[in-house]
């Protein structure tokens, strides 16, 4: 089954509200954590196969782990963070 062409950035947030993701491309991510009280930001290169499996799922198989969100969102968070 052929998959869908995606065009990036896609942005997604676990269903528990702890992880943010900017999806660049399938080789590239962003992701904003909560670490206790504070907000990380993370820039992950894809190298590894559970990092293209992360990938994989969050692009194209997330309902089970999270949802679909805003580049408004996103951005809201990346600001909380600490990011300008």
């Amino acid at each position: 089954m052929p998959v869908p062409e995606i065009k990036f950035p896609v942005y997604r947030k676990y269903l528990n509200g702890r992880s943010f993701f900017r999806i660049d491309s399938m080789e590239s991510f962003e992701e904003i954590r909560q670490l206790g009280t504070k907000w990380i930001i993370e820039k992950h290169e894809v190298k590894i196969l559970p990092d293209r499996n992360l990938v994989h799922d969050l692009v194209y198989d997330f309902e089970k782990f999270g949802v679909e969100i805003k580049a408004g969102e996103y951005e809201q968070m990346r600001f909380k963070a600490g990011e300008k």
